[in-house]
């Protein structure tokens, strides 16, 4: 069974092209991690600055891998720097 990762993010003001950028480089690293199936990045038509990142991965332990990586933790401490109040996320187990 696959997981799901769902991650909302709003960058603050003056960071929001970087933060695009940003996102562009997050999709390229995770797309090398084991385990990783596929990363789409939306952003919601009522909130023309959230973006949510859903992210699939073939087990719930190559998930963690990736999520307690120094290399996750860092691109996540980036993050912080730039998002407004933080960020929230969610995990979810596909239902099949």
């Amino acid at each position: 069974m696959s997981v799901v990762s769902y991650l909302k993010l709003t960058p603050k003001e003056g960071f929001v092209q970087q933060f695009r950028r940003d996102l562009e480089e997050f999709a390229q690293l995770v797309r090398a991690q084991k385990g990783f199936i596929q990363v789409e990045i939306l952003r919601p038509l009522e909130d023309a600055n959230g973006y949510v990142i859903l992210s699939e991965w073939e087990s719930e332990d190559d998930f963690k891998a990736w999520e307690h990586s120094p290399r996750h933790q860092a691109v996540m401490d980036d993050f912080n720097h730039r998002t407004g109040e933080g960020y929230s996320r969610m995990r979810f187990n596909r239902y099949r």
